[in-house]
């Protein structure tokens, strides 16, 4: 392992150089004692006995004699099948202070490479619920991740411009003569919300209207007339109002690319001559499917299954056009789109889009990739599944990692529900929205009512701020709630959002991870230390022992977050070190114990201030130094 920065990583890197071992062997061996009498850390013996060619009791002592004079090793003992290690903890320190900046866990698992990450993946039909807002949360904690670890990440937000939904409100507004607009009301919301929920009621009670909405989409698709025109024009306003939710958010984009300039540079045409081409699809000619072609996966969950790509009438399935866009991605395609830059972000990001003008510009490559990562809802995971067998085959030996990431979906509390005004049956404890049914909560009328509550909260604690710097305040705090209740938690699981229960100031709360950044900061503009001073390593408490222990671990969790693709790991963490924080502040004295032990304790706060900053900033939390 290289660029390992400092911490509980390095320090079991040198295990395995003293042992012979690699890090993957070390790591494997590594437990946890269950007491801190134990030790810090314990290596199994019984796991490491045949590498080193002895049996488990042999081991443990020669395990024993290796680790002696190690710089962060106080004691060794030999615990049944474990050997038991005690750390040095003022040598720990020493370095531990030293190495902790805006660096510190920034380990080079990444190496330069590139990743297309993609993530939102909206409808330009409406305004994002709060559904989208956890996919582009999730999407975007994990590209700042990925960033911090030296990976190249190019995010993408892809938008369907032909689909149905699109249509839906084209149709509404062509053929049912609903307004295009509603003074007042965000154009994304007054779409989704009104123009596309009448629109769906009426094909019910006039099913010939479905066939208005079969132009359109032929339109749309062939991308020749005025209805293909205004279609662009309206999408464009769509994709502006939703990015104003985006930015609000904290979250930005490399690129946009457009499901209608897959279809107009016939992605598709050419990834079907080579699926035909390598025998990757076959014709039925016989049976239900007679007609179809389709993907049989090999050496595959899905194997045996026959999945059909293009319909016995030539239309394409998602699935189809899946492959050929994520034969794109990983350079399979041997084509491109030509690309315009749409705007600069609040971040000064470049935003690029797909166009299908004739531009001539330096643009940055942003496909031909080795990994890609697509966010989305679980309920994907099949179609998922077959692309990734398809790119598999398709790719041949060239290496490449199709990776789905899948989310569950996000409800509401019973309680949260009936604050919006939805009507919710009697006994039930989670509400769950339906946007065809236009049950759902857009992701800025949550915001919206959540900054109303913190505001109010804000203001009532803080009497002598500035209206200004209140605002400033609730905003961060507002938004930093929103984020970390959609991330801190497996992906996998329902996020069920109560809006009374994220602004509790309680262990697994961001309102509790901004109070503890903000009291380290006071701590620290109390202590009127500019800059960092050498300390003095005394007889350290079990809760400073704790914390020093703690801060080891960072890179760790960085490691093993960027491994699994899991920012629940990192969230989990800043969770504790808060916890464990407080605890230390609230058992002993910083300010106000002597000269040694107050300047060993001012460091420790800084610290845990900059590790904090650090995942707060991948997390999308807003560092606050005054709640």
């Amino acid at each position: 392992m290289a660029d390992l920065n400092f911490g509980e990583l390095s320090i079991l890197d040198e295990l395995g150089s003293r042992l012979s071992l690699s890090p993957d062997e070390i790591i494997k061996s590594v437990k946890e004692p269950p007491r801190e009498d134990l030790g810090d850390i314990a290596l199994a013996s019984f796991i490491l006995s045949k590498k080193l060619g002895k049996n488990p009791e042999e081991a443990s002592e020669y395990i024993k004699e290796k680790l002696d004079g190690l710089w962060f090793v106080k004691k060794v003992d030999v615990f049944g099948p474990y050997v038991n290690i005690f750390y040095d903890y003022g040598g720990i320190s020493t370095g531990l202070f030293g190495a902790i900046n805006e660096s510190y866990g920034k380990i080079n698992i990444g190496n330069g490479a590139r990743v297309f990450l993609e993530h939102t993946s909206v409808n330009p039909n409406k305004a994002l619920h709060i559904g989208h807002a956890k996919n582009a949360c999730i999407g975007d904690s994990l590209g700042r991740l990925l960033r911090f670890v030296n990976y190249k990440t190019i995010v993408a937000n892809y938008i369907d411009d032909t689909g149905a939904q699109v249509a839906d409100d084209i149709v509404g507004i062509k053929f049912l003569n609903l307004p295009e607009e509603k003074e007042g009301v965000k154009l994304d919301i007054y779409l989704g919300n009104e123009v596309y929920v009448k629109t769906t009621e009426e094909y019910e009670k006039n099913p010939s209207l479905m066939e208005k909405r079969r132009q359109v989409l032929k339109s749309i698709e062939e991308g020749s007339d005025e209805i293909a025109e205004y279609a662009k024009k309206l999408v464009s306003k769509v994709i502006n109002a939703q990015m104003q939710t985006f930015d609000r958010l904290g979250i930005y984009y490399d690129l946009f690319n457009h499901e209608s300039h897959i279809l107009s540079y016939k992605f598709w045409d050419t990834a079907f001559k080579q699926l035909k081409d390598m025998k990757i699809v076959e014709l039925k000619d016989s049976g239900e499917k007679a007609g179809c072609w389709v993907f049989i996966p090999e050496g595959h969950k899905l194997a045996g299954q026959e999945k059909i790509l293009v319909r016995s009438d030539g239309t394409v399935v998602y699935a189809g056009k899946d492959i050929a866009y994520a034969m794109w991605k990983h350079g399979l395609l041997n084509t491109d789109f030509r690309y315009k830059r749409l705007q600069t972000q609040r971040n000064g990001q470049i935003l690029w889009e797909t166009t299908e003008d004739k531009v001539d510009i330096i643009h940055p490559q942003f496909n031909d990739v080795k990994t890609s990562i697509n966010i989305m809802d679980v309920r994907q995971s099949y179609e998922q599944e077959v692309v990734s067998g398809a790119i598999k085959k398709i790719a041949g030996g060239k290496p490449v990692d199709y990776i789905p990431y899948l989310y569950e979906v996000v409800a509401l509390s019973a309680e949260t529900a009936k604050k919006f005004g939805i009507d919710v049956e009697e006994g039930a404890r989670v509400f769950n929205m339906s946007g065809r049914k236009g049950i759902l909560i857009n992701t800025d009328s949550f915001l919206d009512q959540l900054y109303e509550k913190v505001y109010a909260e804000t203001r009532s604690r803080n009497d002598k701020i500035s209206d200004d710097e209140c605002k400033r305040i609730a905003e961060g705090i507002t938004i930093s709630t929103f984020r970390y209740e959609l991330v801190k938690t497996d992906p996998k699981r329902m996020t069920v959002f109560d809006i009374d229960e994220a602004l509790k100031l309680q262990e697994k709360n961001a309102v509790y991870i901004l109070y503890t950044y903000a009291r380290a900061s006071s701590i620290l503009s109390k202590a009127m230390q500019n800059g960092r001073k050498p300390v003095k390593t005394t007889e350290l408490e079990a809760k400073e022992k704790r914390m020093i222990k703690l801060l080891t671990k960072f890179p760790s969790v960085i490691f093993d977050a960027t491994k699994n693709l899991d920012i629940a790991t990192l969230s989990t963490y800043i969770s504790t070190l808060c916890f464990e924080f407080n605890s230390f502040y609230e058992s002993v004295h910083v300010l106000n114990a002597e000269e040694d032990k107050r300047d060993f304790r001012v460091e420790l706060v800084r610290s845990v201030r900059d590790v904090l900053g650090s995942g707060m900033e991948m997390l999308g939390l807003t560092p606050i130094e005054r709640i």
